[in-house]
């Protein structure tokens, strides 16, 4: 009768025995050949060589880690400036876009808040400068808007909220900017038939302002 080949053992056939497999190789019982042991796929990592008996053991790398396979025998830790995973067996650490940092545990992605920005691959996010402001998600800060001419300015930016300005009526005017109130035109002569004018107007001749500066009377006969 015939034996089988135990488990790390082979016969081609036509032999009285069976052959040990060779180093970095493995079988199963009644194989008539060895195989080349596995190597641990992307996002794993090696627990125990292969023996002739059993296979290569791998592990699964968890979000925050990752790892080319192969050889190694622990994952990568994405712990690097900006790095991250945010998935299970990745090959690689990812790095925080713009506007946005690593979690706590790297395992994915927190939003810059209103206040602060980030040009991206960072582990934090910095707070914008005086007379600057960002809303969240912010790649970076941009200065502070003044108020247009016709306008003035009730308040000043935060680093989370844009300039307030208000409007100039009729009978006022302003140069916008820093100013925080509009021009009366009560001077000689003076009137702004229009909202958010940019400066009070001189009446012509043959006429003079009306009570509010609003506009213009003819004078009478």
């Amino acid at each position: 009768g015939l034996d089988v080949c135990p488990s790390g053992t082979f016969s081609v056939g036509g032999s009285d025995t069976c052959q040990s497999c060779g180093e970095g190789e493995m079988s199963n019982a009644g194989a008539a050949g060895c195989s080349t042991c596995a190597t641990c796929a992307v996002g794993r990592y090696k627990i125990a060589d292969c023996t002739s008996t059993t296979e290569t053991q791998c592990g699964d790398c968890s979000a925050g880690q990752a790892s080319m396979g192969g050889e190694v025998t622990a994952c990568i830790e994405c712990n690097g400036a900006g790095q991250y995973s945010d998935e299970d067996r990745a090959s690689s650490c990812k790095t925080a876009s713009a506007g946005h940092k690593p979690n706590a545990d790297r395992t994915g992605l927190d939003v810059c808040p209103s206040g602060t920005f980030s040009v991206g691959g960072s582990d934090t996010c910095q707070s914008c400068g005086e007379g600057e402001m960002s809303n969240a998600g912010a790649a970076g800060c941009s200065t502070c808007a003044t108020c247009a001419v016709g306008r003035y300015k009730i308040a000043d930016c935060t680093s989370t909220t844009e300039t307030q300005c208000g409007d100039c009526s009729a009978g006022q005017a302003s140069m916008g900017g820093e100013v925080t109130a509009c021009i009366e035109c009560n001077g000689a002569g003076q009137y702004s038939d229009e909202d958010r004018a940019s400066s009070c107007k001189t009446a012509s001749a043959g006429h003079k302002p009306n009570a509010d500066r609003t506009g213009l009377d003819v004078c009478p006969s």
